[in-house]
């Protein structure tokens, strides 16, 4: 066990007026009180699901969040009742949210985990550990380039501390001198891991000096030094001087959550701890110093229990969530078309697939002159990524766009994938429209969590009141030599995702008109990008223009049969279709430019035309798209127009091979669709 440096309250309470001290006694109460009002309701299985009680810490929460300024944000934790209540979080609404009601402060949608109040600057309880660190981060940034006056607090635990999240986000925070305190609550054990066994440093604040920022380790029974403490990082914060790192050593006199047996430590130890608790170490100076009697100190706990009773009483008789309004908050949708940001950005007149004209550029420059227009029109609009600017990217795609809009707003990163995206989501929530580009689509797997487990979730968890519109560009796809590592194909994975929006242009005049579109979204969207394209050249407008997200176009009209096909399987499918035409095959080839949502209605129609169905991708027919597609076909009205079984096309089972011929192999070339749609049309069923 490590032990915090301890501090003599009363002598440090010296320099404090009577009133705030008493304040911050009654606020550790009140969370006491609260906790111990859901440990009773858990107990008695009126609550469902988890919970993690912060018996024990309230000098933390009170202490950290006193020194800040309420327009200020905080990322909290699992654990984060105690943040919630000491950031001016209605008890009401906190029970309601632990009860399931459609009053709770996430509407019953989030529970203990996740709690959030971002017009109170909470942005989120968070069941990830580590995964608030890079909201925190990109909240951080957006402060910074939005030239705010604020500082966010980052609560995370010792078991965080170990975590990829940890490292990435003090490295960008402090490379970029980001108004973040991070503030570690080391609570002896992550889960049941002793935090001696865990780490070799012997503090987790030793860590500090790694990132060339400050670290402090406090007494976090002490809910004085913890505000000292926090209250000098945040003045430097808000100087311009970047983070600090804060570990405050304090204990939990709770299980890690309500099944926790807690085998890992003893009796006897949790009793040491529990000798220096807190709330009695603060109440027992103000009574030393005169401040408090004894029965004013009753009467104040006696206050805090009638307040949780009172608002539990309350929280009790409201209303839960009808069945009717479970997809209610997934996506932020504007009724409104063009959408809202367009209109303010651009005037209302943007128009909607204006004619293609007769100016050519090739896809890449389609995609880097949406950038700049968007860019141009508006502030909040910045680009994050690795090697994004002098470089341009992997690709080239952002060349030039440092020279024009500086550093600050084409901000190149280390190599830190998951706080990319995690700082693009924090950015995000608190006012920014970033795109985040990764170098290639398959190194999105190492941001998985910020994309799946943040991105695609906070709004929904947090009662649809967080809008999210991020922008996560993904070059894709074989074809380059690149191998197994640098070549897949995997929107199929986050169509799988409830919160995320799916585009995948084929044409330059698609990739500019789709990418506004997703950048005035206010959802987050995966924009696919196959890296074939980006030389491939085809006329577009040089107004701003939107493509709508879910509306597929018909590339070339048939009768014979449907081929249904979106990114460089379009190009592929139409080259196929000119070989069919000349063997009396004429086939109607629809791009659905967008996964989701799709148009589903265009397809159907054309099937009911034509009576056959294929679909082609180049993703592994496995688990692709084109059996959702397929799906979808076969249970509408289509299906009594089916003449042959709907055929799929897509890539093999196999990580894309080095070998030229191999890789070619690996996923469906023009010739397959030519073989596949020839017998496709001999078939009947």
């Amino acid at each position: 066990m490590r032990e915090a440096p301890t501090t003599s309250l009363l002598d440090a309470t010296l320099d404090l007026p009577r009133e705030r001290l008493i304040d911050w006694l009654y606020q550790m109460l009140l969370i006491r009180a609260f906790e111990e009002t859901v440990e009773q309701l858990y107990a008695a299985g009126k609550m469902h699901g988890t919970m993690h009680l912060y018996i024990g810490q309230e000098a933390v929460a009170v202490g950290a969040i006193a020194a800040l300024r309420p327009d200020d944000y905080i990322t909290s934790t699992h654990r984060g009742h105690g943040h919630a209540i000491a950031k001016g979080q209605d008890l009401r609404a906190m029970l309601a949210e632990l009860l399931g009601k459609e009053t709770g402060v996430c509407r019953g949608r989030g529970g203990s985990m996740h709690l959030a109040d971002l017009e109170r600057g909470n942005l989120g309880a968070n069941g990830i550990v580590a995964g608030g660190i890079p909201i925190a981060v990109g909240a951080g940034l957006s402060i910074r380039m939005q030239r705010q006056d604020r500082v966010v607090l980052c609560f995370f635990g010792d078991g965080a501390a170990n975590h990829g999240n940890f490292h990435e986000g003090l490295n960008m925070a402090a490379i970029w001198r980001l108004p973040v305190v991070f503030l570690c609550e080391n609570n002896q054990y992550a889960m049941s891991m002793p935090v001696q066994r865990a780490m070799a440093v012997h503090r987790v604040a030793d860590r500090a000096a790694a990132y060339g920022i400050p670290g402090e380790t406090v007494d976090g029974m002490d809910v004085v030094a913890v505000y000292r403490s926090v209250q000098a990082a945040v003045e430097r914060a808000r100087r311009g001087e970047g983070p600090t790192l804060i570990e405050a050593i304090t204990y939990r006199y709770k299980g890690h959550s309500k099944s926790d047996r807690q085998v890992y430590r003893t009796r006897d130890e949790v009793q040491a701890w529990m000798a220096r608790d807190p709330i009695a170490r603060l109440r027992e100076a103000l009574i030393a110093r005169g401040w408090l009697s004894e029965a004013e100190a009753a009467t104040l706990e006696e206050r805090a229990r009638e307040a949780v009773a009172e608002a539990l009483r309350a929280a009790e008789g409201d209303p839960e969530p009808e069945v009717a309004q479970l997809t209610e908050g997934v996506y932020a949708e504007d009724p409104l078309f063009p959408p809202r940001w367009i209109r303010q950005a651009f005037g209302s007149e943007v128009p909607v697939e204006p004619p293609a004209g007769t100016r050519a550029l090739s896809y890449a420059e389609a995609l880097r002159e949406a950038m700049t227009q968007a860019m141009a029109a508006d502030e909040r609009v910045f680009l994050m990524g690795e090697d994004i600017g002098v470089y341009g990217g992997a690709f080239g795609v952002t060349q030039g766009l440092i020279e024009r809009f500086g550093p600050e707003r084409v901000r190149d990163t280390p190599i830190s994938e998951n706080t990319i995206v995690g700082a693009g989501v924090g950015a995000a929530l608190t006012g920014m429209r970033p795109i985040v580009e990764m170098q290639f689509m398959d190194f999105v797997t190492l941001a998985m969590e910020q994309t799946v487990l943040q991105a695609a979730k906070v709004r929904y968890m947090f009662g649809g009141k967080a809008r999210v519109p991020l922008v996560l560009r993904l070059p894709g796809g074989s074809g380059t030599g690149a191998a197994a590592q640098h070549s897949e194909s995997l929107e199929a994975w986050f169509v799988h995702v409830p919160g995320l929006k799916v585009a995948a242009p084929a044409t330059p005049y698609d990739a500019k008109g789709l990418l506004l579109a997703a950048l005035a979204d206010d959802n987050p969207v995966i924009f696919v990008e196959h890296k074939l394209l980006y030389r491939t050249r085809g006329p577009v407008p040089e107004e701003p223009y939107l493509v709508p997200l879910g509306k597929a176009a018909v590339r070339r009209p048939g009768r014979h049969l449907t081929i249904v096909a979106y990114s460089i399987a379009v190009l592929r499918a139409l080259e196929a279709a000119e070989r069919l035409a000349t063997e009396g095959i004429e086939a109607e080839v629809i791009d659905l430019r967008t996964l989701k949502p799709y148009d589903a209605e265009t397809v159907i129609a054309s099937v009911k035309k034509t009576g056959r169905l294929l679909i082609v991708h180049e993703a592994p027919l496995l688990g692709g798209f084109g059996g959702e597609l397929a799906a979808a076909v076969a249970q509408s009205e289509a299906f009594a127009y089916l003449e042959a079984p709907i055929i799929r096309l897509g890539g093999v089972d196999v990580p894309i091979p080095y070998h030229p011929r191999l890789e070619r192999a690996a996923v469906p070339q023009v010739e397959d669709i030519v073989e596949a749609a020839r017998r496709l049309a001999r078939l009947e069923i």
